[in-house]
């Protein structure tokens, strides 16, 4: 009877432990660069809110995922300007993506999520 008991202990801590919340990973701006009369934001997607405020766009663009950045032009200056870095969006876009490096969209919508103080 206690082996079963600590069976069922052992399993029902294993579970909470598998089940505990994960960081929650989203799409970042990590920088902003206005160029040719063109407002541009650098979105990197999939990653949590301390590798956002902790790496810069460089250590972004030198790793292995080659698709984890994405250059947007942003068509509302209005947007662009109070769009902060380390923001947390979803960029829509909108027509096709050009296969630079990074790649380049034109924003059709950026949801945004919070802004950082």
């Amino acid at each position: 009877m206690n082996r079963i008991l600590l069976i069922l202990i052992i399993a029902l801590i294993g579970t909470l432990l598998g089940c505990s919340k994960q960081p929650d990973k989203g799409d970042y701006i990590i920088g902003k660069e206005y160029e040719s009369n063109i407002p541009k934001i650098y979105v990197v997607h999939h990653i949590t809110d301390k590798e956002a405020r902790t790496k810069s766009l460089h250590d972004f663009l030198v790793n292995d995922d080659e698709n984890d950045v994405v250059l947007y032009h942003v068509n509302d200056i209005k947007l662009y300007n109070d769009l902060d870095i380390g923001e947390r969006v979803t960029v829509k876009p909108g027509g096709y993506t050009m296969l630079s490096y990074p790649p380049q969209a034109v924003a059709e919508e950026i949801i945004r999520y919070s802004k950082r103080n």
